[in-house]
């Protein structure tokens, strides 16, 4: 896997955090940065898939988690090995590549079995054993690749056939009982210059004759061995080291550990260590789920960094950010929230502006650094303010953002008013979400006063379309609270259209009771010109858990 960086929002992302996320990859890119790609790390809302369809922009890759897998520690260039190859190329790749196991792969590239010295030696000796004859299951092309030698006559050359080796070594008499106690069409011949042996050879039609030494074929023989259909090669080596290497022609599938099972890139890496302490070379090889190889993932590995480097945005704090985010190499982030108890091994990039959407800063850095803001780019950054700012309505707007979404609406050709009312319309598609995935979409989780609290919002143009479903709404607060342990889980239900929100929480008992927003109903409150979540919302929710402390 090449050296990846993934561009991130928090968990449950917006509309913001996920434009951001792909309108700074592609600023990289324009960069030089090859490999960075934008990803989110959850369920894209339905306001945020309306304005990617609309634009044509594909959606970010998910990342359900960053806990370490062993797809993200491969590294360096691949190496497999064909299970047609002959054990001796394997071992030769072995030694050059100075690698201590060599998966075996098909023609497409997937796993069949995996050589290592243990498994070659522990099958050279049972092919080798002197107590019972010998059996080599090999074909004429890897004979001739092994030994290098000269083909003469070559029949089903890339047939794999279980033979015997005869080494013409006895008296001419001796050598045909020999012959005669095998099949011949599955022995290799093995004799010198002996022309009465290469012709009885021939005459019983065995597999292959092997001419060692380099000495040619007797005269008149060719013919002879044509119409029988026995294969003829030439030999440079002796009769023994040709016979030694006969044994290494065999596919290296038939010497290589097929009990040994690979793991899958997506393995935790956890999960593996045990594995690997249970290896004899400490190496496992590595296959996607199609059971491709893609790599060998050994224990030196785990002392290595990852291969995957992370820019955050929309967020700093590690509570809202993507399970295991705090593995990796943190470079930048890109943020408009408060700061949170954060700390990084590296100096990094750190940009935080008083904006009411981190498009914002993007759309800036963009101008200042002079890229190319396509119109895709520029109309997706045009939204994250939008969304993030309610129509540039939020208390959280500043001048900035006001400025740059004229200048993306200028480059694009959209009216602000018209444009943001047809996202917002878009939210409508709520009434059909499931209760649990609307208080999910853009969850944050806080912590204050050792408390742990989460705090959703939703956009809507009406709120009676969500308070019709205000009993399961709360059913569900009530459920993620417990499940979470929380202080307590609420909803916030902004009407862009009458700049107000309504409130759904379920708490504490004391915390509720506190609350100084008009009630409507049993967890239920409205909050009049309450937009903003981060600057309007929980302020007070805050100040109200720190006095009920007081007390």
């Amino acid at each position: 896997m090449k050296k990846t960086t993934y561009v991130i929002g928090h968990r449950n992302p917006d509309t913001d955090s996920i434009v951001s996320a792909i309108a700074y990859a592609e600023l990289k890119r324009q960069q030089g940065w090859q490999n960075c790609f934008p990803a989110r790390a959850g369920k894209i809302t339905p306001q945020t898939e309306y304005i990617l369809d609309r634009f044509k922009i594909p959606t970010p890759e998910y990342i359900p988690d960053l806990v370490p897998k062993v797809g993200y520690y491969l590294a360096g260039a691949l190496t497999t090995v064909m299970e047609t190859t002959s054990l001796w190329d394997a071992l030769e790749q072995m030694e050059v590549e100075n690698v201590k196991i060599l998966p075996v792969v098909d023609g497409e590239g997937r796993y069949r079995a995996v050589l290592h010295h243990n498994a070659f030696a522990s099958n050279l000796t049972r092919k080798i054993n002197p107590h019972r004859k010998a059996i080599v299951p090999t074909s004429i092309r890897l004979l001739l690749q092994t030994l290098k030698a000269q083909p003469v006559l070559t029949f089903n050359a890339d047939e794999v056939v279980k033979s015997r080796i005869l080494v013409a070594a006895s008296s001419t008499a001796s050598f045909k009982k020999h012959l005669e106690s095998e099949i011949p069409s599955n022995a290799l011949v093995v004799t010198g210059d002996r022309e009465e042996i290469q012709r009885y050879s021939i005459e019983q039609g065995a597999r292959a004759v092997i001419i060692t030494n380099g000495m040619p074929l007797a005269k008149g023989l060719r013919e002879l061995a044509e119409k029988r259909g026995v294969s003829v090669m030439i030999s440079p080596y002796d009769t023994s080291s040709t016979a030694f290497l006969i044994l290494y022609s065999t596919p290296v599938s038939f010497m290589a550990d097929e009990q040994a099972k690979p793991v899958s890139a997506n393995s935790y890496v956890r999960a593996v260590r045990e594995v690997l302490a249970g290896t004899p070379s400490r190496c496992v090889p590595v296959v996607d789920d199609s059971q491709v190889v893609v790599g060998v993932f050994s224990e030196s590995d785990l002392i290595k960094d990852p291969n995957i480097d992370i820019i955050m945005v929309d967020h700093n704090e590690l509570s809202q950010a993507v399970e295991g985010l705090d593995n990796y190499r943190i470079l930048e982030i890109l943020d408009h929230h408060r700061l949170g108890n954060f700390s990084t091994r590296y100096p990094i990039t750190f940009i935080n502006r008083v904006v009411g959407a981190t498009a914002t800063i993007v759309a800036g850095m963009y101008i200042e650094q002079k890229a190319t803001l396509t119109p895709g780019i520029a109309a997706l950054l045009l939204a994250g303010i939008l969304t993030d700012t309610l129509m540039l309505r939020s208390a959280t707007t500043t001048a900035t953002d006001r400025e740059l979404a004229e200048y993306l609406a200028g480059l694009v050709d959209l009216d602000i008013e018209t444009f943001g009312r047809e996202i917002f319309s878009s939210v409508r598609q709520l009434m059909d979400v499931p209760v649990g995935e609307i208080i999910g979409m853009d969850s944050k989780v806080y912590e204050e006063f050792a408390r742990k609290f989460m705090v959703a919002q939703v956009e809507v143009s009406a709120t009676n379309d969500l308070i019709g479903r205000k009993t399961e709404l709360l059913e569900a607060l009530a459920g993620r609270r417990a499940a979470e342990g929380l202080y307590f889980a609420a909803l916030m239900i902004t009407d862009i259209t009458a700049l107000s929100s309504v409130l759904l929480i379920d708490g504490d008992h004391e915390f509720v009771r506190r609350i100084v927003f008009p009630k409507i109903e049993s967890g239920i409150y409205m909050c009049r010109d309450i937009l903003s979540r981060k600057k309007q919302l929980i302020p007070l929710l805050i100040e109200q858990m720190g006095a009920g402390l007081e007390s």
